[in-house]
């Protein structure tokens, strides 16, 4: 597995920091993730595209300029170079036949399911990998390993699974309705989607281990073997009770591949969930997402120690330095990884924080 990248050279003390994390423990300090100002002029490519929907779609363009960003950038601290290929969260939907619809920073799916009873077309089908979205997304990742040279890391896209899937499937509302009328049915589904999921986990990694490099994704841990972001946002709609009874079966089998794994817990009326998440055994870390409007992260003090005191680590998403500093000083530094949403202006201040950090771990 690949240690040492030009952009960053001691990416292999990184990978020993976030190994060490996944365990509740640290090595010399806890991960540390931010962003700094490019120091260097953006070079990349200049191109007019006639639609939102073709430059999402030109390959050869959104990995050059991906690349030419990251050049732009120093990696201090745990951050990393990485490409991660990417069309808006919904791309597993589009393997059920769902097109996409972009807007400048993201893409929504059109529903298909639009009467209970074409959740039966549903589970006839296979999932659908020469798709036009899924082939863009392999076409992607095979250009930028291409295109590495040691650079950097090619990650893996975003994959939602299970209930996210059927969401983006029908549209949430009507899928409440469909739990309640027909709960066999969507459970069938369920599991169905579930498993297209592992399937499309298991391509992508695929490509990016033959290439020699480990998983990372849009959530930028990293491990040098299977590692995932289990998630379902469309539970923040449904009782703790359905949630465990429907939906906690099909993540527990996403997740049976996974050697580690971070939970995405999004949004304050999602906590209702976090009993249910701290329960599953080989759950390794919490991403949790207060959302706008509901930090700082030091306000959530207490659902960081309640991850911390049953074994799992955590990802302290600060909205400041000092934020994250009041975090840990609060909870110790073993199991907690800290990203600070406020860039830094440059490398020197950066590295202070990073000295802040050192003097503070418990």
């Amino acid at each position: 597995m690949i240690r040492e990248l030009e952009w960053k050279p001691d990416f292999g003390r990184t990978v020993e920091r976030f190994e060490a994390w996944w365990h509740g423990e640290i090595v010399d300090r806890p991960p540390v993730t931010f962003h700094i100002a490019p120091s260097r002029p953006y070079r990349g490519p200049v191109k007019e595209h006639a639609s939102l929907r073709e430059r999402w779609m030109d390959v050869e363009y959104v990995v050059d300029s991906a690349i030419a960003w990251m050049q732009c950038h120093d990696y201090v601290g745990d951050n990393f170079p990485m490409f991660w290929p990417n069309l808006g969260p919904e791309i597993t939907a589009t393997l059920f036949g769902c097109e996409l619809e972009f807007s400048e920073s993201t893409s929504w799916s059109k529903p298909v399911v639009h009467e209970p009873e074409d959740w039966y077309r549903i589970l006839e089908m296979e999932p659908d990998f020469d798709n036009p979205y899924w082939q863009v997304i392999e076409r992607m990742t095979d250009y930028a390993i291409e295109r590495c040279e040691g650079r950097y890391v090619v990650g893996m896209t975003d994959l939602h699974g299970n209930y996210d899937i059927l969401a983006a499937l029908r549209d949430p509302q009507s899928l409440c309705i469909d739990l309640v009328d027909y709960p066999e049915l969507i459970m069938q589904a369920g599991r169905h989607v579930a498993n297209a999921f592992v399937q499309s986990f298991e391509r992508s990694y695929a490509k990016i281990s033959a290439a020699g490099f480990g998983c990372t994704t849009w959530c930028n841990t990293y491990h040098e073997g299977k590692y995932y972001v289990p998630s379902c946002d469309f539970w923040l709609m449904i009782s703790p009770g359905m949630a465990r009874e429907m939906i906690l079966p099909d993540i527990l089998f996403e997740m049976e591949p996974l050697e580690r794994s971070i939970f995405h817990l999004d949004g304050v009326g999602a906590l209702k969930h976090l009993d249910l998440i701290l329960d599953i055994p080989n759950l390794h870390a919490v991403q949790w997402v207060y959302g706008a409007g509901h930090g700082p992260a030091s306000r959530w003090i207490e659902v960081y120690r309640r991850c911390l005191q049953v074994g799992k680590s955590v990802q302290v998403i600060a909205e400041t330095a000092e934020d994250a500093l009041t975090v840990l000083e609060a909870v110790g530094a073993k199991g907690v990884w800290l990203t600070v949403a406020e860039g830094f202006r440059s490398v020197s201040e950066a590295e202070a924080f990073l000295k802040e950090v050192e003097r503070l771990q418990i």
